[in-house]
Parts: structure tokens; sequence; C-alpha cells
């Protein structure tokens, strides 16, 4: 496992915060903004658009554990992440 990657996030955009990964952990490293959204395209497919449209192809993150996301995937994808209403942090172990 490589080391520790730290992303900042701009709030209400898309970011790529990984490619062609198939697992690993995405953790939430500030309180704000509450929710994140995520989504994930196979390796080298188009960024969501940064409009109502493109945030309902997310999902929300964080329900299952408030800190903490899985990446598990067959085959390698690009996962985005959008921060909603403000700016936020993640950390990634990959």
């Amino acid at each position: 496992m490589a080391d520790p990657i730290f992303i900042d996030l701009p709030k209400n955009v898309w970011t790529k915060v990984a490619t062609n990964v198939t697992s690993g952990q995405i953790h939430k490293k500030t309180e704000a903004p509450q929710e994140y959204l995520q989504t994930y395209r196979d390796t080298g497919g188009i960024v969501p658009p940064d409009t109502e449209e493109g945030k309902e192809q997310g999902v929300l993150m964080f329900r299952d554990d408030p800190i903490t996301e899985l990446i598990s995937a067959i085959s390698g994808i690009d996962i985005y992440v959008y921060p909603v209403e403000k700016a936020g942090k993640l950390r990634l172990d990959l």
C-alpha cells in the first residue's frame, strides 16, 4: 500500500480522487461538509457534469460509517467526489 493521499475538495464540484483503483479506503478529514456524494466511471471515463443532473448521478457517502468509505471493484475505476455546499478534505488509502 502506498502512503496516504490527502485531497482538498472545492464545494459543489465533482473531483477525481482516484484513478484505476480496485480497492482502498476513503476517510473524511473535516466535519464540514456533512454530505459528500460519490460516483465512479470505468477508468478513463468522462467526469459527471457539475449540474443538478450531474449531482443526481452521485450516491451519499459515509452512510454506514461516519468517517470511512470502502472502495471495492473487480476492474479499475476512477472515483469522483462531490462535497455538498462546503469545501471538504479526504484521505485516501489505496
